[in-house]
């Protein structure tokens, strides 16, 4: 069932209601009554819903913010929660619960619980000018769970401490999920200055576990910037056998070429200064690629000097830039001469197999 009323507010009920063939809820665009956080909880929760498996809701809002929402469902496998806020807490006791979405673009609940031990897939993301949970509590390990989604901020200011709070709370996840094969990130940083600290090395420890990574560089990233946040956090995988790097059409870069400004890398190469291994590497994809600076160029030949067992490399340039021709030759030809066997191409995809 799906219930979308376009902002509307809904005053819930206080009386216990039953809703006892129910297995498949989506609730959007409701604005909760004062007071009901406490109440949609209860409503979606065993007591109400006991055949609940899938629960869906987005754009759920509340008028008070030191509200908390607990959800009890024993037989709910899949919950997928987007902006619904402003929550103070979120308690979850899920024991069947197989996959975990969690999506924040304005603000976060303070305090998340999650007693779930069946979880296999888990995805926690957050716009850059949001904020993530500061607080996990998570009642035992995720012993099930392959595939995780998470935001990591790269530097931290001299003058603030709260990003390493929030990359301290994605890790308290990542240390508990056990069997985690499959890893998503999302890296948020702005412009980086000289009194900027490194807070992946520091407080991410090494992942061999993990074979398969794909990184999503935030655009408000300066253009130059990316490479040496992007460096340190591929220090930490040794044993990957599928990497995608996705990079954006820089905020900065866009304001450059409007105001044809200068775009040649004059700053030292981030990737020189970072040991990474990649041994068991066997396929690679770039997509987002300008063709523009070179911060691009040396990205590739620094991932691909640290691995020989590659088999594919995919990349795949932005359509709105025209510059990206002359690169793309000039990496065709550094794959092939690097003993790829054939190449194909088309207008803004180069595909190199070995």
């Amino acid at each position: 069932m799906r219930l979308a009323l376009g902002g509307a507010q809904l005053r819930l009920p206080t009386a216990a209601m039953a809703f006892a063939s129910l297995m498949d809820l989506s609730l959007e665009r409701i604005w909760v009554a004062a007071g009901g956080a406490d109440l949609l909880g209860r409503l979606v929760s065993s007591a109400s819903c006991p055949r609940l498996q899938k629960l869906r809701m987005r754009r759920i809002y509340h008028p008070v913010f030191y509200q908390e929402m607990r959800i009890e469902a024993d037989v709910l496998s899949e919950l997928w929660m987007e902006d619904v806020g402003v929550l103070m807490s979120l308690k979850l006791r899920t024991p069947r619960l197989r996959v975990l979405h969690i999506y924040i673009s304005k603000c976060s609940h303070v305090a998340l619980r999650i007693s779930a031990p069946r979880l296999e897939e888990i995805a926690i993301s957050f716009q850059q000018l949001a904020y993530p949970p500061r607080w996990f509590e998570i009642d035992g390990d995720f012993p099930c769970v392959r595939s995780l989604k998470i935001c990591m901020w790269s530097h931290s200011s001299c003058f603030t401490s709260h990003r390493e709070a929030e990359n301290d709370a994605s890790m308290l996840i990542l240390k508990q999920c056990s069997s985690l094969t499959s890893l998503d990130v999302t890296l948020f940083d702005q412009e980086v200055s000289e009194e900027d600290v490194d807070i992946i090395k520091s407080r991410v420890p090494q992942l061999p576990h993990i074979t398969s990574l794909t990184v999503n560089v935030s655009n408000l990233f300066e253009r130059h910037d990316f490479g040496a946040s992007l460096a340190s956090l591929l220090t930490r995988f040794r044993n990957l056998r599928h990497l995608s790097l996705h990079l954006p059409f820089f905020l900065s870069l866009g304001y450059n070429l409007h105001e044809g400004v200068d775009l040649l890398c004059d700053h030292t190469n981030h990737w020189e200064s970072n040991e990474i291994s990649m041994a068991h590497l066997q396929e690679l994809e770039f997509t987002g690629f300008t063709g523009i600076t070179d911060c691009e160029l040396w990205c590739i030949k620094a991932v691909l000097r640290s691995t020989k067992s590659v088999r594919k490399v995919a990349i795949s340039f932005n359509p709105d830039c025209w510059q990206h021709q002359g690169k793309m030759n000039t990496i065709e030809r550094m794959l092939l001469r690097g003993g790829m066997w054939t190449s194909y191409r088309d207008t803004h995809i180069l595909t190199c197999l070995r």
